[in-house]
């Protein structure tokens, strides 16, 4: 359940909304996360950057990162 309501896909500025269009075509969806940070968009930059240098990084093997992000979300109650 989100506790602050994130922006829409049709309110967003540009930059906002081609981050929304790119987690449609990975995920399916908008990811609730992009639509919170999709409220201050220099926000939305930073956290891009973090998970490209972590991606970069390559400290964390893909399957691991994905289960990590995956334990993380169950942590915090989110349902997927």
């Amino acid at each position: 359940m989100l506790r602050i309501k994130g922006v829409d896909k049709d309110e967003a500025s540009e930059e906002v909304r081609k981050v929304f269009e790119n987690q449609e075509q990975q995920y399916g969806s908008i990811l609730n996360t992009a639509k919170v940070y999709g409220l201050r968009p220099t926000i939305q930059r930073g956290v891009q950057a973090l998970q490209a240098g972590i991606v970069a990084s390559g400290l964390i093997a893909a399957d691991l990162r994905h289960l990590l992000c995956m334990k993380a979300a169950s942590i915090n109650g989110c349902p997927y």
